[in-house]
């Protein structure tokens, strides 16, 4: 039979766990058509073959964790993306942390322009109010990779609620609602919530589970950034671990609402929360032996992006601009920050300042920019964020472990049978990157399977791969198997790796030979081939 692309004398790890094995993959029509047995090989010919001799064959990875929705509507979102593609992510779900693009009430433009000034490239139109939409928009316009998506919780609050602190009426509960049915309506994976972002901070169990169970009833699941993610918060008025309390939360409301559960980013913030993984992992466990279907996803990093805001307390996310202009306000806030002043100076490094003349202080962190700007981390910090209108974008570290080694709480994470892969990066053109950006899945594969042997290369795969895709509904993704889209990425397990820290991200991953996007090149041979390729497609739940 005549095929479009042939790839021989690869080893496939098909992304199901399974242990790997030899054959041939054959390709036509965007689709795997055939697993051929290397013995067969003369039965096969095609108009393209690859070489995989000593490499391996594997799905297009899957970045369960996204926000990248937000640059998708600009037309060079595949150049800004690239580094993607580059390290073999194929497949994205955005609308993550209950921030996402649709479903939106247009008339809530400049609020939700505001909401997402962190995530987005820059502004753009809002041509769409459903997911529906937005689907049909980016078809229009291409897309570089595939992408599925989740009704964000905080955009359809502040499109109903604008700025309202309160509990909604009935009224806005059942307009909230009849937003979560639409989007799951037209094809959403599910709905996600911000729990430690306004509007979802102020949002209380009753009202999330309303809308969780709207999700559970289309068949869709439901991703939570927690209230806590540190042993002590604002969050809760209890001596026990707030990130513990923050996954009991987010369980019980799970349970209520008959929803499957996805814990986004399960961190572990500052040192003392470090020695509350077990205990949290056994949390998530004892929820999973209640009968609530539950699971949590790691990035390889001990730091992650996030937005300058992130440390206010709730009663400053509104109005905080006035605070920062007021002396009383200043004071207050300043303050409230004492306790916090070691972690700005050594753990908070700028990555995005805002404006063009602050640029120079991109990729420090506030203790040295404190000693530039002549002031002591807490005034550098305020600073900052009032200069860039409060939207600058940080990287905070002491995530799950430091930069010298003490990785006990994230690898205690990464190697559980309950954890999927993810990224959790704000990618844009400006300022200083996240290295997840670059290196997420080479680091994997390379550092802590190769190296440290903390997961076999067929496990690591599935968790990047086969478990992503059954988890969040992708239908036929995440497996080399016949009938599952052409996403493939072709590594050697020998070489594969980056190099990309918070010091120096953008570097480019090692190993990866070739990348296909539903049988599309867009890495072929270790280089890049993917300019102005928009082989991606809309993936609705299935």
């Amino acid at each position: 039979m005549e095929y479009d692309v042939v790839v021989r004398n690869g080893v496939v790890v098909d992304g199901s766990g399974a242990p790997r094995y030899r054959a041939d993959v054959a390709i036509k029509d965007r689709k795997i058509a055939a697993l051929i047995d290397p013995g067969d090989a003369a039965s096969a010919s095609a108009a393209r073959e690859i070489d995989a001799t000593g490499l391996a064959i594997a799905p297009g990875f899957i970045d369960m964790h996204s926000h990248s929705d937000w640059v998708l509507p600009i037309a060079d979102h595949g150049k800004i993306l690239k580094p993607f593609l580059l390290q073999g992510v194929t497949t994205f779900v955005g609308g993550n942390c209950g921030f996402s693009v649709a479903p939106v009430m247009r008339e809530r433009k400049r609020m939700l322009d505001e909401s997402g000034q962190l995530c987005a490239e820059r502004k753009f139109d809002w041509e769409w109010d459903d997911v529906a939409g937005f689907a049909a928009y980016l078809k229009r316009r291409g897309l570089a990779l595939n992408v599925a998506h989740l009704a964000g919780h905080g955009s359809i609050r502040l499109s109903v609620m604008g700025s309202d602190a309160g509990e909604p009426s009935a009224d806005q509960l059942r307009a909230m609602q009849a937003m979560v049915e639409g989007a799951m309506a037209d094809g959403a994976v599910g709905l996600s919530c911000g729990l430690g972002y306004f509007p979802g901070m102020i949002a209380k169990p009753a009202e999330l589970a309303a809308l969780a169970r709207v999700a559970a009833a289309a068949g869709g699941v439901l991703t939570s950034h927690l209230r806590a993610y540190s042993e002590r918060s604002l969050f809760f008025d209890s001596k026990f671990p707030h990130n513990i309390l923050a996954v009991r939360e987010m369980a019980n409301i799970a349970r209520e609402a008959g929803v499957p559960l996805q814990v986004s980013h399960l961190i572990f913030v500052g040192q003392r929360t470090w020695a509350t993984v077990e205990d949290t992992i056994a949390e998530v466990e004892r929820h999973k032996n209640a009968g609530v279907d539950i699971a949590f996803d790691t990035f390889p990093y001990t730091c992650g992006n996030t937005t300058i805001r992130v440390i206010f307390p709730a009663w400053a996310q509104t109005g905080l601009e006035r605070l920062l202009d007021s002396s009383d306000g200043w004071a207050k806030l300043r303050a409230g920050f004492r306790p916090l002043a070691p972690f700005i100076a050594d753990s908070v490094q700028l990555m995005w300042a805002v404006k063009p003349e602050l640029s120079h202080l991109e990729g420090k962190f506030f203790g040295q920019i404190a000693d530039e700007l002549k002031l002591d981390p807490i005034d550098a910090y305020l600073t900052i964020t009032r200069e860039s209108g409060t939207r600058a974008r940080v990287l905070n570290h002491l995530y799950s472990g430091d930069d010298y080694g003490d990785e006990h709480a994230l690898r205690e994470a990464m190697k559980h049978p309950l954890n999927l892969f993810e990224m959790d990066t704000i990618l844009t053109s400006h300022g200083h990157q996240n290295p997840a950006s670059f290196g997420t899945y080479p680091r994997i594969l390379g550092h802590y399977v190769r190296e440290l042997k903390l997961l076999t290369l067929e496990d690591a795969v599935h968790k990047a791969t086969g478990m992503a895709a059954q988890r969040m509904r992708l239908g036929a993704r995440g497996l080399v198997r016949p009938g599952y889209a052409a996403d493939l990425v072709i590594f050697s397990p020998e070489t594969i790796g980056c190099a990309a820290d918070s010091r120096t991200p953008a570097l480019a991953p090692v190993g990866i030979e070739h990348v296909m996007v539903n049988g599309t090149a867009v890495v072929a041979d270790g280089k890049w081939c993917g300019d102005g390729v928009m082989a991606g497609e809309w993936i609705a739940r299935k």
